[in-house]
């Protein structure tokens, strides 16, 4: 599901009514749906494709998915933040570095993963500018997932 910010806000400097141009697009896995609006509304800058799983999300990049960043929920049922990190280092290392974790009970695995992974995390309940700031900075680290 591709899930856009449909406000119609122009871009600005641009003409009246033309419509913002996308960052890039970014792939959220959340297994709460309402978290993942949350995240959606936050980012809505880019082009948002929303996954309620990490098995649903890992299709998305075997299908050829392009993604300059990904949000991921760090306590998933089936498959955690940290197995699908594992994941898509098989599949594409520089997009696995641009992961931006979201957690709201952080564990000493998960410090331990966070500190040999290098990737950053976001805590819970999050700020709307947070968010937005690491996934930018996320984006700029690593390439485009081609």
């Amino acid at each position: 599901m591709s899930i856009q910010d449909s406000s119609g806000g122009g871009r600005p400097g641009a003409p009246h009514g033309e419509p913002e141009r996308p960052l890039g697009r970014v792939l959220v896995v959340d297994d709460d749906a309402a978290v993942g609006k949350a995240i959606v509304r936050s980012l809505r800058q880019y082009q948002v494709v929303f996954a309620q799983s990490a098995n649903g999300a890992l299709a998305r990049l075997q299908a050829g998915g392009q993604f300059v960043a990904i949000v991921c929920d760090f306590n998933m049922p089936g498959m955690n933040g940290m197995q699908f990190h594992g994941e898509v280092t098989k599949l594409a290392p520089a997009l696995a570095r641009s992961i931006v974790f979201v957690t709201g009970a952080e564990t000493p695995e998960f410090r331990a993963f966070l500190a040999a992974a290098g990737n950053t995390c976001v805590a819970k309940p999050f700020l709307p500018s947070e968010l937005t700031l690491a996934v930018a900075q996320a984006a700029r680290a690593a390439p485009a997932h081609r």
